[in-house]
């Protein structure tokens, strides 16, 4: 399981990332204007770690609360950059796939780092015991 968490998750989406990017560039170079969908993409992702780096510097009373207010902000971004940049129109049909993909997308990357951070502070009551052995 730490091999999977710590590993494979994010090996995999570093390189499913540097693919992305590198045929963007690559789309870019040979005159595809297709690219343009991915640059604003990486434009998407990048806005979402900015969020996510200024509402981690708030202190918040539980884990769980952070959890919510991110998701709520990281929903209503990706509501309005699928409105403004991918959506013709807005129906039920639309929105209903959406919000249930973003909540089992943002949930597994909330129980993705639960799980790290559980090995990690696993690996350090180990360390600590071991140290109180000597």
């Amino acid at each position: 399981m730490k091999n999977l968490i710590v590993t494979h998750i994010p090996s995999t989406c570093i390189c499913f990332t540097l693919i992305v990017i590198g045929s963007m560039i690559f789309n870019l170079l040979q005159g595809g204007d297709s690219s343009l969908s991915f640059l604003i993409l990486f434009a998407w992702l990048i806005a979402c770690q900015l969020i996510d780096l200024l509402i981690s510097k708030i202190e918040f009373r539980k884990w769980s609360h952070y959890c919510i207010t991110e998701s709520v902000i990281l929903y209503l971004l990706s509501f309005l950059f699928y409105r403004l940049f991918v959506w013709k129109s807005m129906d039920i049909s639309i929105l209903v796939p959406f919000t249930v993909i973003f909540l089992i997308t943002d949930g597994f990357i909330f129980w993705y780092f639960h799980k790290r951070q559980e090995i990690q502070a696993a690996e350090i009551n180990e360390l600590i015991q071991a140290r109180g052995k000597l």
